[in-house]
């Protein structure tokens, strides 16, 4: 029989176990593909920091050079693996590249033989802007931390807002970086900027300092002057009791919750099937078509092949979601966004701009 090896590239995460969730349920799917078969594929997992493309290319000079892998798969983004894609094609190697969507993918594409499994976050947040736009008021404020709009989501609801009117009413307020270990002066904010005297906020912001946002809003009394539209990641009520706060936000129709703690989980499991089924498929041969014909089976809600558009193909669905007390949340559907979001000819032109620049991936910080 023939040996099959397969590299995973992971990233450390101090928000969340978003390496420990993917490499776990991609390896659990994919045993449980090969339970029947004589297949025991070889995993290595080679974690990359927060996504360098350093430590990425060292760990591909590991995967090709001695281990002669046949497939890699990994958490990582697109800006961080710009300079390594050809290698894949030189090698025929095929590469399923997964993450949020914290950057669009540009026109060139990225070969042949590198799939994007994604959530496609880019296309939420111009979703967010669209509806915000149409319905939650004339004046609107982005509020964020430095990290958090150093990826597209800025450019993308501020996109959103424009689709529908050029010339939207939106001001933007980023709080400096802080130093290493810190968190940004999320507080202070509220101070400085008087947040009732806009219709709606889209505060950029995830862990601490979303925990952060969150309560100071609440405690201000904010939530009957201004709404919140928000990443899904910003909602965190487990802790504390928010109770009349209200978030509006995203939800890929098909997919449930995947977009919130089940994220990663979600992507691994997607990965693992995929691989073992064109394992046992095509007896130990891994071909990347016969990938992307497995993961459109899977979930047919996304697009794979990045030489197209790597995108959603079924619509946003915006829901509100309300803290009756405690951490007893009530959702509902408020519109469904469908599109074609990808074809806006400012989102094209994105595809190609520098409009965001972290190489890491969002949340692996």
């Amino acid at each position: 029989m023939e040996e099959i090896t397969i590299g995973i590239l992971i990233p450390n995460s101090g928000i969340m176990p978003m390496g420990k969730q993917f490499d776990r349920a991609l390896k659990k799917a994919l045993k449980a593909e090969l339970a029947e078969t004589e297949f025991e594929p070889e995993i290595l997992t080679e974690t990359v920091g927060q996504g360098s493309p350093v430590l990425i290319e060292k760990a591909l000079d590991d995967f090709f050079g001695y281990h002669d892998v046949d497939l890699v798969a990994g958490l990582v983004t697109p800006k961080a693996i710009e300079g390594v894609v050809d290698r894949f094609e030189k090698r025929n190697i095929p590469f399923i590249m997964n993450n949020l969507g914290e950057h669009l993918i540009p026109t060139k594409g990225y070969g042949d033989n590198v799939l994007v499994n994604s959530t496609h976050l880019w296309q939420h947040c111009f979703a967010m802007g669209q509806y915000a736009a149409q319905n939650l008021g004339k004046k609107g404020l982005i509020l964020g931390a430095m990290f958090d709009s150093g990826y597209a989501f800025l450019n993308c609801f501020q996109l959103g807002l424009m689709s529908v009117d050029q010339d939207f009413d939106h001001d933007l307020k980023l709080l400096q970086l802080p130093q290493p270990g810190k968190l940004s002066e999320v507080k202070e904010a509220f101070d400085s900027i008087d947040i009732e005297a806009y219709d709606f906020v889209f505060p950029l912001f995830c862990g601490e300092e979303a925990t952060l946002f969150i309560e100071e809003f609440h405690a201000r009394g904010l939530n009957s002057k201004t709404k919140i539209v928000a990443l899904p990641f910003l909602f965190a009520p487990e802790k504390y009791d928010l109770a009349g706060l209200e978030m509006i936000s995203t939800q890929n129709a098909l997919s449930n919750d995947a977009l919130w703690k089940n994220t990663f989980v979600s992507m691994g499991d997607k990965c693992g099937k995929a691989i073992g089924r064109v394992l046992v498929e095509n007896n130990g041969k891994l071909n990347v078509e016969e990938l992307k014909k497995n993961l459109e089976s899977l979930d047919s809600s996304v697009s794979y092949d990045s030489t197209q558009v790597p995108k959603l193909n079924s619509a946003i669905t915006i829901l509100s979601h309300k803290v009756v007390s405690g951490n007893n949340v009530e959702t509902k559907e408020l519109a469904q966004i469908d599109g074609p979001i990808s074809e806006n000819e400012h989102i094209v032109q994105s595809r190609d701009a520098l409009a965001s620049v972290w190489m890491n991936s969002y949340l692996a910080v």
